[in-house]
């Protein structure tokens, strides 16, 4: 085998790099955001109708 006559060079592109402020995706999509406003919906029903049942009383 011949001998390399330039150096081997990598070179390292930065618009390569992820960007810090993206938030990276969830494999899951929209679903566990959903789900997350879908309980905190119940709750907020929940604590209305135990409020609204101790004032009846």
């Amino acid at each position: 085998m011949r001998q390399q006559t330039n150096p081997f060079i990598i070179e390292c592109k930065p618009c390569r790099k992820p960007k810090p402020d993206a938030a990276k995706p969830s494999i899951w999509g929209r679903l566990d955001a959903d789900i997350a406003q879908g309980l905190s919906d119940q709750r907020e029903k929940d604590q209305a109708a135990a409020t609204g049942g101790a004032d009846r009383a």
